[in-house]
């Protein structure tokens, strides 16, 4: 066989087999064991690195395999993020594989999963290179969370092993579902903690700025900061005015030697010319192709690193100008975009910060978003927190529903009796019922890029009814729908308004349960000139007209501590802004509260 693993460099022939090869016993020891290796993880914070080889090696002993690797998507590409290799370390193959060629590449395209043994043909797989039979049997299965495909597990057994099985395969499947899990929620941790650090580095420049210092030793206090988020080899600010076409160096950083001052950079300059001058035209963050202009002399920590990233703070004609650059070791080195734009707010703090026009007002605003940074740093870690323990939950609702699957199918495989055989497919389907509803829970949890198409809002809203009709019953709540006939479409992002739907016919919901009082809720479709119209109507106790200010503002709640994070409105008026519309509140004629949407034709 050519090959069907992205592992490589070849291996003497005398590789020790391993044991635990496959039987026709099934080994449902060993999957139930297979499934247990990553619960620990799923409520422990680890890092990245330890996780992918955490499942790499639980991969490889599981199937009692010589090799196995782990490969991640990003963007149209498969990069290999962990390695367990027969004799010695692996380097062939760090760069990255375009999605769709050879056999990874085709699994993350088509998400169908793959055995190959030696002698099989290969011919449909794009782009495979030849490994010269030093592979006797192969695996190769996707991980998917919520119906995509975030990387590829591969296995291999060597020449002289034993070959895989499909059994062998159904146990690498199961292990990849709990991996991906995993994996997905340590991602979603990280973002979180990577949210939290942008936060403290926003605040570091309100409680830098707002003692009224002098800017350049403001800046040199940010500097630590500024390393701690971003992690650069070297970080520099330059200031000036820029008459002569160049910002003095003000403030400096390394990991070893902390932040500088002015004082260690005495003759150091940046020249405002060429790729410089762009990136302050731009206001955008700027990776530097050219080696940056520095005029006298060079910085006291030797060179500047090859991967240079400029944020440039004011435009060309501001009077007081600053830049900040951040240098990297590795020349491919690059920041997620999440990161450039909060170093693009940062910038843009500092900006207001140095304005030399009405210093006591943005004092005064620097002081308000402090608290708000604070307040909002508070809430991030909290809700951590709470994501991390619901993952734990999450995996103890899939796990063993997984294996309860698996189970019944053998059941209905094996049973000779037609009543055994129908009761193992009703299990079959319940499970699977369960599963849509843990993947629904963690797609909502996962923050999903924007998507405008055109939209049916009644189907839309029957959908979200249709959700919310069981726990209304519960609650003796009658939902109507008055929907206008002929409504036209509208050009919207289905995931984030049926969040919208759903979220107010929710607080409509406990809010009458709350009062003991209210029976219906309404939803209205009606047209207008420009516009179309939701109406969310109840006839519960409405909202106080001194609340009404304040229903929309971020983490505010009337709901007991504990029950309501405050998000819900205002995330939902941000969605309705996004989209060129609004929500706004009204009085329900009689008795209660009425939201309506607007969305542009």
């Amino acid at each position: 066989m050519s090959s069907a693993s992205p592992l490589a460099p070849s291996v003497p022939a005398s590789v020790p087999q391993p044991t635990g090869g496959s039987t026709s016993v099934p080994r449902w020891g060993e999957i139930l064991r297979v499934q247990a290796l990553t619960v620990s993880l799923l409520t422990k914070k680890v890092t990245p690195d330890q996780l992918f080889s955490h499942v790499v090696e639980g991969a490889a002993d599981s199937l009692g395999a010589h090799e196995a690797s782990l490969m991640l998507v990003e963007g149209d590409e498969l990069r290999v993020v962990s390695v367990r290799e027969a004799q010695r370390h692996l380097t062939s193959y760090r760069q990255p594989t375009p999605i769709g060629d050879g056999v990874a590449g085709l699994v993350a395209r088509t998400g169908t999963p793959v055995l190959l043994n030696e002698g099989d043909d290969l011919s449909r797989f794009p782009n495979l290179a030849p490994k010269g039979r030093r592979i006797q049997s192969a695996l190769s299965v996707p991980l998917e969370v919520g119906g995509r495909v975030v990387g590829v597990l591969n296995a291999n057994r060597l020449a002289g092993g034993e070959r895989f099985t499909q059994e062998d395969l159904a146990v690498l499947r199961l292990f990849a579902g709990t991996a991906a899990l995993a994996i997905e929620q340590t991602s979603l941790l990280q973002r979180t903690q990577t949210r939290s650090r942008a936060l403290e580095t926003l605040l570091s420049v309100a409680e830098a700025f707002a003692g009224g210092v002098e800017p350049a030793t403001a800046l040199v206090s940010v500097m630590p900061r500024l390393g701690a988020a971003f992690h650069p080899t070297q970080a520099l600010v330059f200031l000036g005015a820029g008459e002569r076409g160049r910002l003095d160096a003000v403030a400096g950083w390394t990991p070893k030697t902390g932040a500088h001052g002015a004082t260690e950079l005495p003759n150091t300059g940046l020249l405002v010319t060429g790729e410089v001058a762009r990136a302050f035209e731009s206001r955008e963050p700027t990776w530097l192709r050219n080696v940056l202009p520095i005029e006298d002399d060079p910085t006291p920590w030797g060179p500047l690193p090859p991967r240079l990233l400029i944020v440039p703070v004011a435009d060309a004609q501001t009077l007081s100008r600053c830049a900040l650059v951040l240098g990297w070791d590795e020349p491919d080195f690059a920041l997620p975009s999440e990161d450039l734009r909060v170093l693009d707010g940062l910038a843009r703090q500092i900006e207001l910060a140095l304005s030399r026009q009405d210093r006591a007002a943005a004092a005064g605003a620097l002081e308000a978003e402090m608290a708000q940074a604070r307040a909002h740093l508070v809430e991030a870690e909290r809700l951590a927190t709470i994501g991390q323990s619901m993952a734990g939950l999450v995996h103890d609702i899939n796990a063993p529903l997984t294996a309860l699957i698996t189970l019944a199918q053998l059941i209905h495989k094996e049973a000779s009796e037609g009543t055994s055989r129908e009761r193992a497919e009703l299990i079959v389907e319940a499970a699977r019922r369960a599963q849509r509803l843990v993947r629904e829970l963690l797609t909502m949890a996962r923050p999903q890029p924007p998507t405008f198409e055109s939209v049916d809002l009644h189907a839309l809203l029957r959908a979200a009814m249709d959700l919310e009709r069981s726990q209304c019953s519960v609650s003796g709540i009658k939902l109507v729908a008055d929907f206008e006939p002929d409504l036209p479409r509208v050009t919207a992002d289905p995931h984030r308004l049926g969040q919208v739907f759903i979220n107010l016919l929710v607080n409509a919901r406990q809010a009458m349960d709350a009062a003991e009082k209210g029976n219906a809720i309404t939803v209205r479709t009606r047209r207008r000139e420009r516009s179309v119209e939701v109406h969310v109507s109840d006839n519960g106790p409405g909202i106080s007209p001194a609340l009404n200010a304040k229903i929309f503002d971020w983490f505010f709640t009337t709901k007991p501590l504990g029950e309501g994070t405050g998000l819900g409105l205002a995330v939902s008026r941000e969605i309705l802004l996004a989209h060129g519309g609004n929500l706004r509140l009204e009085d329900t004629p009689g008795g209660g509260a009425t939201f309506i949407l607007e969305l542009p034709l």
